[in-house]
């Protein structure tokens, strides 16, 4: 009996933990204060959030662009509706060439009902009112009509000083060992300018 009792116990230690993957979790508003190790924002609602900031998490610049500024082959991200294509376009990001590759691909996305992110590299692009454009990723392409007006950003390696109180982010979070959300990415807006992601 004593046997069977050991056996079970060696079985289920053998048996490998299975751990959840962490999940990203995107929060926005404007910068409250910031110090080397951790950000606080106020978000939309009027409530503050603290994230906690390590040696890997990547700060971004956003600054002002225009559909000027979109070429061929171009990598770029698109926000719009998961409708019918040509898909209407209501914010883009171009991408350094360091930061091509972005969240590549086409995903639900947190900023209204049926919300879409899709990034990729330019393939056809036609100028006019409005701009029409292709967006090709692995695994596909998207199809997309920006109209003029439409908030254009771009997206380049940045650094904690950017940090400045009321200055606008989009943090990429997960939560760490100790249940504290740690951040992996932020993207501050320059100038005024609201991060389209």
């Amino acid at each position: 009996m004593r046997r069977l009792f050991l056996a079970g116990l060696l079985s289920i230690a053998a048996i490998p933990t299975a751990r959840a993957e962490p999940t990203t979790v995107r929060f926005r508003g404007t910068v409250v204060r910031a110090d080397s190790e951790r950000l606080e924002i106020r978000r939309a609602s009027g409530s503050t959030l603290a994230v906690q900031m390590g040696p890997r998490t990547r700060i971004y610049a956003v600054n002002g662009a225009s559909l000027r500024a979109i070429k061929p082959e171009s990598y770029v991200s698109i926000l719009g509706a998961s409708d019918s294509e040509p898909r209407q376009a209501s914010a883009v990001t171009l991408y350094s060439p360091s930061e091509r590759g972005f969240e590549a691909g086409s995903q639900s996305w947190d900023t209204g009902q049926g919300a879409r992110l899709t990034a990729g590299w330019v393939a056809d692009l036609q100028r006019g009112a409005p701009m029409r454009l292709t967006v090709a990723y692995n695994g596909g392409q998207s199809s997309f009509a920006i109209p003029d007006g439409t908030p254009v950003t771009q997206f380049s390696p940045g650094e904690k000083a950017m940090l400045q109180p009321g200055a606008a982010v989009t943090i990429f979070a997960r939560s760490g060992d100790d249940g504290e959300l740690v951040a992996g990415t932020i993207a501050v807006g320059r100038q005024g300018v609201v991060p389209g992601l």
